[in-house]
């Protein structure tokens, strides 16, 4: 995703395992076998990619769990998504 687009829905990139271990997930992506560690923030959008929520849905439940600024949270979005995205943890669909 080049651009935001608070419509479009993440979807977990093929068979990811993931692991919650004491609140925080960890992720492996299957083609180069690289562990992936979100913080407790990461992991609860992680948790939320369900191939059914857009990122506007996403970005919703964690302005009503954590206290954040929707200005800095967005910003926080595209870096996130943009990473998971880089790194093959998702894909997107509209």
């Amino acid at each position: 995703m080049k651009t935001y687009d608070p419509d479009a829905v993440p979807v977990k990139a093929g068979l990811i395992p993931s692991q919650n271990v004491d609140g925080e997930i960890f992720a492996i992506t299957p083609e180069d076998g690289v562990l992936h560690n979100f913080n407790e923030v990461g992991s609860f959008i992680w948790n939320l990619i369900d191939d059914e929520k857009s990122v506007r849905e996403i970005a919703s439940k964690v302005l009503s769990e954590y206290e954040v600024a929707p200005d800095a949270l967005k910003q926080d979005m595209i870096e996130f998504f943009s990473q998971l995205h880089k790194k093959g943890l998702i894909e997107y669909r509209r």
